[in-house]
Formats: structure tokens, C-alpha cells, sequence
């Protein structure tokens, strides 16, 4: 069992001093992009970079309002329920790719809804005997 409440999509920022000046991420917040028993890993969009950190360094960020692709991940994060995901960029595009356990019809729907004119589109996979890839594409 972990031994934090973290999930994918949660805001959090370091507590740390000493980590947040060693890797430049000062007053900054990052999204969860997967969680470990005591490990947290996080994506912070202004670096486009990832760490792995500490769960006791690390406090949900409740007081800021996230840029628009950072709102966009967490909501399909939070309504895929992902267990990890990554994010592919290109000229045109941003692809989400997914870790998931199963997904509704419903959340299918939602999702189309919710991206709008900017969806392109949205790929299942299977990954092993219990989890799938979920691909959400979108134009920039």
C-alpha cells in the first residue's frame, strides 16, 4: 500500500527546499504523471521536464488555476482514471497516452464532447492481461 493519497492528475509542488532549488522548480507545480509506493512522478510544463520525488516532499496544490493544457490533461486524466500517462507533442497535435484498468461508453462520449472541434482522435489498446492504452489525440 502506498503511503500517500496522491493520484494521476493531482497538482502538487515540493516542500522542499533544498529539491525544489537543486532542480529549478521553485513556487512551481507539477501534475502527477504515475505514483510508487513512496514515489511520486511528476511533469512540470514549464520545464517540460519529469522527476521522480519523495512522497513527504511533495503538497496538493489547491490555489492555482492550471494553464489550459495542464486543466485538459487533468480532466481526461481524472476521467480515464489513469494509473500513469505520458504526453506526446508535435507541430500539430498533443497525444495523451493512458494507462487504464477499462473505459465506459459514457466516458467515451465525454471525452469526444469535452474536446470539441480540437479532437482528432482516440485509440484503445490492450496492455497485458489487465490493463489497456487509451490515445486521446487533439490539435493544438
Amino acid at each position: 500500500m502506498p503511503d500517500h493519497t496522491f493520484r494521476c492528475g493531482d497538482l502538487l509542488r515540493c516542500t522542499s527546499k533544498y529539491y525544489s532549488e537543486q532542480l529549478n522548480i521553485s513556487g512551481q507545480y507539477g501534475i502527477v504523471l504515475g505514483t510508487k509506493p513512496h514515489h511520486i512522478h511528476l511533469w512540470f510544463e514549464s520545464l517540460k521536464r519529469t522527476f521522480w520525488l519523495t512522497h513527504d516532499t511533495l503538497r496538493k496544490v489547491e490555489d492555482v488555476t492550471p494553464t489550459p493544457l495542464v486543466a485538459r490533461i487533468q480532466l481526461l486524466v481524472y476521467l480515464l482514471n489513469a494509473e500513469e500517462w505520458e504526453l506526446e507533442e508535435t507541430q500539430e497535435h498533443y497525444k495523451l497516452i493512458c494507462y487504464i484498468e477499462r473505459l465506459g461508453f459514457e466516458t467515451l462520449v465525454e471525452i469526444r464532447n469535452y474536446l470539441d472541434v480540437t479532437y482528432h482522435s482516440l485509440s484503445l489498446y490492450p496492455e497485458g492481461m489487465g490493463r489497456m492504452i487509451a490515445q486521446i489525440e487533439w490539435s493544438k
